[in-house]
């Protein structure tokens, strides 16, 4: 997938996300903040991706791309997906959503070709992916095996054991808590593949969500 180019950050930008937009547009991963923990993002070139592959100790898949919205998706959510976007984004329900013309890296598609999606619940996150005018790919962060961070030492910690120091935008301590609930979305409809923080009877009052 080419990216296109981002816009510079508007006035209104303060001066840490600045810094983090500064930071992705150089190729770097940073850390960041969730509403519930912190993550390792950067967007979807070639060394970024790299990076986070190292840091997370994986060769392939298990990223998600955060958006803004959910017209910055770029791929079909499908009339399901939409009305489960429109109730639940911005917040912890990532859809996987067929990725048939191959337009993202192979590095956050799954093995059966899809892409996980998410619009996130934090504001100042939002407001970095707002500015930068394009997706950023992301996993929690935290080494392999262990419990994704709720601060940023906790999170600089991790990263500094995979061998990298990185930039953070610091969110304060995090909550934490459940996991994002995943749904599988396509033209034959939608199928439940984790239930997290949002219930699947939250998703059977929007749509026919398939168990």
């Amino acid at each position: 997938m080419t990216p296109a180019p981002s816009p510079p950050p508007g006035p209104a930008l303060d001066p840490p996300l600045r810094e983090a937009l500064r930071r992705l547009e150089r190729g770097e991963v940073i850390v960041h903040p969730t509403e519930t923990v912190y993550g390792f993002g950067g967007f979807l070139e070639d060394g970024a991706l790299a990076t986070l592959q190292a840091l997370k100790g994986r060769t392939r898949g298990g990223f998600v791309v955060l958006v803004s919205r959910p017209g910055a998706v770029g791929l079909r959510l499908g009339e399901v997906g939409r009305a489960l976007s429109d109730a639940f984004w911005p917040g912890p329900l990532t859809l996987a959503v067929d990725d048939r013309a191959r337009r993202f890296p192979p590095a956050v598609r799954g093995s059966d070709g899809s892409v996980a999606v998410r619009m996130p619940g934090h504001e100042g996150l939002l407001r970095l992916l707002a500015a930068a005018g394009r997706p950023m790919t992301s996993s929690s962060a935290n080494a392999p095996g262990l419990e994704p961070a709720l601060t940023v030492r906790d999170a600089r910690a991790a990263a500094r054991a995979r061998g990298h120091d990185l930039f953070a935008l610091d969110g304060g301590r995090l909550a934490g808590g459940a996991a994002s609930t995943i749904v599988r979305v396509g033209p034959g409809g939608a199928k439940l593949i984790r239930e997290g923080a949002i219930p699947a009877a939250r998703l059977d009052a929007v749509a026919a969500v398939d168990r």
